[in-house]
């Protein structure tokens, strides 16, 4: 079972710091008190770890990175262990000359502090240490961050923006690590069959659309492996209703997911790094009210993971009939209009 080889090497990681006792151990690991024992029990029998009471121990090395602690996310991250901190301290420094969003794909990225709280988040729960990751859509550029870890064993970058896709290309050739692949993909087509059931974990940041929501996830849905199998995705109460929560939440369940975590505003989009004035004229928003800049940082995204209990099952859904219904809804009142879409409401 995939969630028993999870919780095993979160076990393991902790054991390679020092000797650690059951009830230590548990505060460190995601499962059920019986997948917990059951980990437990076969790491001893395949005489991994050895058990004199009251600590665990490591019978011998294993090629497994010592946890490292993220701290508390809300109040103090990155203040563990200073390993978190090198890695950020090097991602600002890759994509300080990162590509601009542009509207018309409904883009816009999160500070780079929140990129790395969403991976140590997946690091936390042993979603990133050998594990083959499909990321749809990167103007976060996570899969940069990820790759300054070197814990996954592949990543693949699905972008529809060829700016994104060649500066993450050129960016990981100044990194050691090399197994990431950058493609060019629109998510109105149908996911390449090379990449189904390929994939143990996958991250997106969805339009947030009737329509656009459920595509994203659903391309992203093809990619996984099976049962144990997870899914991230950033989704905010800025520009989804409880209905569409409702929505989205009927989905996953449908589709064969439970939802393990939903971080409130885990992450911030931060107005001056992005520039987005000129997206400001286009907003639904800014119109209704005729609204000043904004002088505070105010749109943030939850972060939720979900996992496969049963399948993933692939349901018939509606698909957008074109760009305007991916992109545009009645809820979309701050999604910047796409230079097609403005130009035709111009007229």
């Amino acid at each position: 079972m995939k969630e028993i080889e999870r919780t095993k090497k979160q076990i393991l990681r902790q054991l390679i710091k020092k000797p650690a006792t059951f009830w230590e151990l548990i505060n460190y690991q995601d499962s059920h008190i019986v997948n917990f024992l059951q980990a437990i029990k076969e790491l001893l029998k395949e005489s991994i770890i050895e058990y004199k009471k009251p600590y665990f121990y490591l019978t011998r090395n294993i090629n497994l990175l010592t946890y490292k602690d993220p701290g508390c996310f809300n109040c103090s991250p990155f203040s563990k262990d200073s390993y978190w901190r090198e890695i950020l301290k090097k991602f600002k420094e890759i994509v300080k000359d990162r590509p601009l969003p542009i509207s018309d794909f409904d883009q816009g990225f999160v500070r780079p502090e929140d990129t790395i709280k969403r991976v140590t988040f997946i690091y936390e729960r042993g979603d990133l240490e050998n594990t083959e990751i499909f990321i749809l859509g990167d103007d976060d550029l996570i899969s940069l961050s990820m790759a300054l870890t070197k814990l996954p064993k592949r990543i693949v970058v699905g972008e529809i923006d060829k700016r994104i896709n060649k500066f993450i290309a050129e960016k990981v050739k100044e990194l050691e690590y090399k197994n990431i692949e950058v493609f060019n993909y629109n998510v109105i087509d149908d996911l390449p069959e090379g990449f189904h059931k390929t994939f143990d974990v996958f991250i997106t940041d969805p339009v947030e659309t009737h329509k656009g929501l459920k595509l994203f996830i659903s391309r992203c849905i093809r990619a996984l492996k099976g049962v144990g199998s997870v899914g991230y995705i950033g989704f905010t109460h800025r520009e989804a209703s409880l209905k569409k929560w409702y929505e989205f939440e009927k989905f996953i369940l449908d589709s064969g997911f439970v939802i393990t975590d939903i971080l409130r505003d885990f992450t911030t989009y931060p107005e001056k790094d992005n520039q987005w004035a000129d997206f400001y004229k286009t907003y639904r928003i800014m119109k209704e009210f005729d609204l000043d800049l904004p002088t505070v940082d105010w749109y943030k995204s939850c972060f939720i993971r979900f996992e496969v209990v049963k399948g993933p099952k692939i349901l018939n859904i509606p698909l957008p009939q074109n760009l305007e219904e991916l992109y545009i809804d009645e809820e979309a009142w701050a999604t910047p209009l796409p230079s097609f879409l403005e130009k035709k409401e111009v007229k």
